[in-house]
């Protein structure tokens, strides 16, 4: 365990990324037709924050120490299956549920037309998701932020929390940090309103958390849930959660599924890697 953490490295480093990701998305405060690549650009905040401080303290022995969480790999291969189709999973239950109380399925050509794909095309749809998974997972939030939010951050909180107080602070967190998005951007964020989007970061925040201990620190994990989060939430069903019932239930099913997992999660990893 470190012992040299203090609760300062904690506030210098949120300040650090906020300062960072919203400084790089103030493009979108003075206009609406700033190209979506300054989203990408912003999200690297977390993880540039983390680098800084790590090697501000540490220098470079620490860096590598850092980068080592991504190689964490050897793991059960069912938290492989939780990262990847956990939250696609609820995604579908959520559809089913949907369709028990109302009767009716969402509008599935909404999904085919953000992939690009005309009407009826649904096995090429799903032919095509890995593709998209990887290309949102590479290229989109995932790597940007999960070095910073899960490997830095998650590591310094619970030396003070238990991980799941650890996860409740860090969603939370996580979920202010995307306001400027939210509220110059919305499509960015699923156009899901303040308080739905902050409490599902809440629950996603104990998810990663749970995640984060029962695979010993592995960011490389963390970056595959959040791909799976994405690849759900912003790519698949950010129209369709337009849907306020849909977007309902999917959030409570959500933080069901984090309080029961929560359960679990109670004493955090040693810190030996």
């Amino acid at each position: 365990m470190d012992q040299d953490i203090t609760s300062a490295d904690f506030y210098r480093y949120f300040l650090l990324t906020f300062v960072i990701s919203w400084a790089l998305w103030s493009p979108f405060y003075f206009s609406s037709n700033v190209n979506e690549f300054w989203v990408l650009l912003g999200a690297w905040g977390p993880t540039i924050a983390a680098l800084i401080l790590t090697y501000r303290k540490k220098g470079k022995k620490g860096i590598r120490k850092l980068l080592k969480k991504i190689l964490i790999w050897k793991v059960k291969f069912k938290y492989y299956l939780f990262a990847i189709f956990g939250i696609l999973s609820i995604g579908i239950i959520t559809v089913f549920v949907h369709k028990a109380f109302s009767g009716n399925y969402p509008n599935w050509n909404v999904i085919l037309e953000g992939m690009g794909l005309g009407k009826g095309q649904v096995v090429l749809a799903i032919a095509l998701s890995p593709l998209f998974f990887l290309i949102n997972t590479i290229f989109g939030g995932p790597i940007a932020e999960e070095l910073g939010w899960r490997g830095y951050a998650q590591r310094i909180l619970q030396q003070k929390y238990n991980p799941n107080t650890t996860g409740i602070i860090i969603g939370f967190l996580w979920g202010v940090w995307h306001l400027p998005l939210i509220i110059f951007l919305p499509k960015a964020t699923g156009n899901m309103p303040v308080f739905a989007y902050i409490l599902l970061m809440i629950a996603m925040g104990i998810l990663f958390s749970w995640l984060y201990n029962k695979t010993k620190g592995s960011v490389l994990l963390a970056i595959l849930l959040h791909g799976g989060m994405n690849f759900t939430h912003g790519f698949l069903g950010a129209d369709i959660l337009s849907d306020k019932t849909l977007l309902f239930i999917q959030v409570v099913l959500i933080v069901v599924t984090a309080i029961l997992l929560s359960i679990q999660n109670k004493k955090p990893i040693a810190y030996n890697t």
